[in-house]
């Protein structure tokens, strides 16, 4: 009783430190250690103290935590008897038919929380990723190590808490249901496993249930529930066919009461059917989980579906939904393939070394499972041999009956490793066919392969304890795993090495085998997680905020000087920060991205025509996606619609009529339906924001605002600003200063400014460190101060712009493809709204600017 007592007070320590490490890291994440010190205040939250959520998707989360905590309810409304978001794809808004686990259990921790200090939501929800991600050290641990032993637990647990792929969604200040897609897939695959192992039919009945329930609540966490659920059933047959072919003939059950009992894995899959078919088709109806796989996969299958209109695939954008590769590597540096945090499947997972050391552990088991062939062909051999010297009596009797105890419980181990190999080989195939369809997917397959890792190493260490006993291969092995545990960890050879020497000195001090063994088996928990600790602690302590001061101040400023119906109008990625902050609604933001509205909004920041740009603009903010939705069903043709509206949208109504009726035949009836979307008599005001984030991005709302209906595709155009000034260089009569505009690996982009008396000139300069050549800007522009010095075309054959602005003898440079010379975008945000009468100028905060038009 008090070994029991003991050996559970040392699990409750384990867990007790492996959490608080987890969490410890995670925490890091405050203090932002990718923003240099004298800006942090810039990037912190004036009403919590705390850094800007790190993903705008936070404040979407954080929204509608706030509407079920005031409102009892997930949307802003009810329509049809269905949450409705009045903030989203406005108008008319969209269903909230999202997860609600995360605002439930935020809720809760509020809650409770504030029972004994109040605390605001956003503080909460700020460290609510940080909290869950810690937790799932507890299943980890516990799973692995009742497969194996404490070690294969620890390094399990480290692994999956550290996976690059999961770290990078549960740090503090990131609010996302990711943070639940590796705790409850624990929890059901732990469980069901339980179902399968477990000694007495009670125990396998209460983890069945488990199992279903723990399934139930991750369906209000992500749809790719049904995954595991998919997993379950395929693990549970081909573990029954195996199990028959085996037993085939060697068990016999009295009745079928009996072989129901007998076959574990078709009850447990059968428990888990009855509870989640039920329940899920009481919650959501008969159609629940067909839906739910139909959403997965089409999840899965983003990258390579065929739109169902002719507008473009925004998804294509996303990072987290490219195709990743298996490995990559960083150029000269081959040993990269084994550290984490990097944007490739194994990267994503922990490094190649996490992916080989659970690919082993997956070997390990299937060894283990085949020593059930193994082990009877021995026992036949033993037994044919030994049976003529067995003596009649109660000596031999008893010899016998304890031969038969011992192979019973060695063939039940044996069993239970052929199921948890079946488990993990499943599991780790099925999910690494999901990582092929987009790095997201990454996640469920770090999952498996984290587990099985640990399974290796708790076997390793099993082995150590078992056969390592010579003192040289003890010192020898020590030497080793003391080098690469401290090799992520040591800046030097000279303190790889050291680390090695000093645990080769640790394990010749201690004489004792158990001992030596002990901190052997520690070594090799080492040299299979440091890796994954040390790239979370570098990504922890490497954070920018996804928001500044800036934006916020701007947000408030729409809130406080527009009406509760104004339209905020930008690129999708700050949507769900404009929604919160300002608590005005968004024409799209990242739940509705993929939508002909990205066509738009890029057209209206691309065209050079501004008054095309104010008039998709109010068509957006009056009537959403009616008119081309509407004109459609006329032309049957998407192009042809497009056509329409970009000669309509820019002039006057009533020359508008005349071209939709003269030049595109529609009838006077069908013109004026359309006219009411496009030109309204009540237009609905709106607001454009345009940001220094949209610089870098110009790539895709140039790619879609320039999409070609014809031919399916669109051009990615680029803006290259100054990443670095040198100081005035003196050159005969003239004052020389270059910038660095863009390099990318050889080549180079820079611009030169020459400024001689009263005149100043610029070209930009191409080509590789130390041989660029001079190329003349198709269009120059140069800003001193307030003040436009020069704006003309240079040389009309170039394909790229320049602009220059300086202001107190420092400068800027933007390098540009000329299609962006004129664009809506440059005119307000780069020029300030210089050369350009539509729009008219509202507010300005640092890195933002404020737009309307009539």
């Amino acid at each position: 009783m008090k070994k029991k007592m003991l050996n559970t007070i040392k699990q409750i320590a384990i867990i007790a430190i492996l959490f608080s490490l987890a969490f410890y890291i995670r925490s890091e994440a405050v203090n932002i250690g990718g923003v240099p010190p004298d800006q942090k205040n810039f990037y912190k939250d004036p009403s919590t103290g705390l850094p800007y959520f790190s993903e705008i998707d936070s404040y979407y989360n954080l929204r509608l935590t706030t509407n079920f905590l005031t409102k009892g309810m997930l949307g802003d409304t009810k329509v049809n008897g269905k949450d409705w978001d009045l903030h989203s794809y406005y108008p008319p808004g969209r269903p909230v038919d999202y997860p609600p686990m995360i605002v439930y259990v935020t809720s809760f921790l509020y809650k409770f929380v504030n029972i004994f200090k109040k605390v605001s939501l956003p503080v909460v929800a700020f460290w609510t990723g940080a909290f869950i991600g810690s937790l799932v050290v507890i299943p980890a641990y516990l799973f692995v190590r009742k497969i194996t032993n404490d070690y294969g637990g620890i390094t399990a647990a480290l692994l999956v808490a550290f996976a690059p792929v999961y770290f990078a969604h549960t740090f503090a200040g990131l609010f996302r249901t990711a943070m639940f897609n590796v705790l409850f897939p624990i929890l059901i695959m732990w469980f069901f496993a339980e179902s399968i192992v477990a000694k007495t039919f009670k125990r396998r009945v209460i983890f069945a249930v488990a199992t279903a329930i723990s399934i139930i609540l991750f369906s209000l966490s992500w749809v790719g529930y049904v995954f595991y659920l998919a997993v379950i059933f395929v693990v549970a047959l081909v573990y029954f066919g195996l199990r028959y072919f085996i037993e085939r003939g060697k068990v016999e059950y009295v009745s079928k009461l009996d072989w129901i009992k007998g076959q574990r894995e078709l009850l447990a899959l059968l428990i888990v059917a009855i509870i989640c078919g039920g329940i899920l088709t009481i919650g959501g109806g008969p159609s629940a989980i067909p839906n739910a796989l139909s959403q997965l996969v089409g999840a899965v299958q983003m990258q390579a579906l065929t739109q169902t209109s002719s507008y473009p695939n925004v998804y294509i954008s996303v990072a987290e939904l490219q195709v990743p590769p298996f490995v990559m590597p960083i150029p000269g540096k081959p040993g990269s393939v084994f550290l984490p945090n990097q944007m490739s499947a194994v990267g994503q997972i922990g490094g190649l070394g996490v992916f080989l050391l659970g690919v082993a552990g997956i070997i390990a088991l299937l060894w283990k499972a085949g020593s059930i062939y193994r082990s009877e062909f021995s026992l036949t051999k033993d037994f044919l041999k030994t049976t003529p010297k067995i003596r009649a009596g109660k000596t031999s009797k008893f010899k016998k009956r304890k031969r038969r105890i011992s192979e019973e419980v060695s063939r039940d181990i044996q069993i239970e490793h052929l199921f948890y190999a079946v488990l993990f080989t499943i599991w780790s195939i099925m999910a690494g066919y999901a990582v092929t369809k987009g790095i997201r997917f990454a996640e469920p397959f770090s999952i498996p392969m984290s587990l099985s890792a640990g399974i290796f190493v708790g076997f390793a260490a099993d082995f150590v304890k078992k056969h390592v006993r010579a003192e040289l291969t003890a010192l020898t092995l020590a030497f080793i795993c003391g080098i690469l545990a401290a090799s992520p960890f040591a800046p030097t050879v000279q303190m790889k090495f050291l680390a090695g020497i000093i645990s080769a000195i640790l394990v010749y001090i201690v004489r004792k085998h158990s001992l030596r063994s002990v901190i052997i088996a520690l070594l090799i928990v080492g040299v299979a997680a440091t890796p994954s600790i040390y790239g979370a602690q570098q990504f922890a302590s490497q954070i920018v905020p996804s928001s500044n001061t800036g934006m916020y101040n701007a947000t408030k400023w729409i809130k406080d000087h527009t009406t509760p119906g104004t339209v905020i109008m930008s690129w999708w990625d700050f949507g769900h920060f404009f929604t919160y902050e300002a608590d005005r609604p968004v024409t799209f933001d990242g739940g509705s991205q993929n939508t002909p509205r990205a066509y738009w909004i890029g057209k209206a920041l691309l065209t050079n025509n501004e008054t095309l740009s104010a008039g998709i603009l109010r068509m957006l903010a009056s009537s959403g996606d009616k008119a081309y939705l509407t004109l459609d069903n006329y032309t049957h043709d998407t192009a042809k619609t497009v056509e329409i509206l970009d000669k309509t949208l820019g002039v006057p109504k009533s020359e508008a009529r005349n071209i939709m009726i003269n030049e595109y035949k529609l009838t006077p009836q069908q013109a004026d339906t359309i006219l009411q979307y496009t030109h309204p008599d009540k237009k609905r005001p709106f607001v454009l924001v345009c940001s220094s984030d949209m610089i870098p991005k110009a790539a895709w709302w140039s790619y879609f605002g320039s999409w070609n209906f014809e031919t399916k595709n669109g051009t990615h155009y680029f803006y290259h600003i100054s990443q670095q000034v040198s100081p005035p260089q003196k050159e005969k009569d003239k004052t020389v200063i270059y910038t660095i505009n863009e390099v990318m690996q050889n080549q180079m982009i820079c611009t030169k400014i020459e400024k001689k008396a009263n005149e100043i000139n610029a070209t930009i300069l191409m080509g590789t460190k130390g041989n660029l050549n001079e190329v003349k800007p198709h269009k120059l522009v140069i800003i001193e101060g307030n003040r436009v010095v020069k704006n003309e075309i240079v040389d009309k054959d170039s394909n790229y712009g320049l602009v220059v602005i300086g202001q107190g003898g420092s400068y800027v440079t933007i390098v540009m493809d000329k299609q962006l010379e004129d664009s809506v975008f440059t005119k307000l945000f780069i020029l300030g709204g210089f050369n350009q009468t539509t729009f008219k100028y509202l507010h300005s905060e640092p890195g933002v600017s404020i737009w309307t038009a009539q």
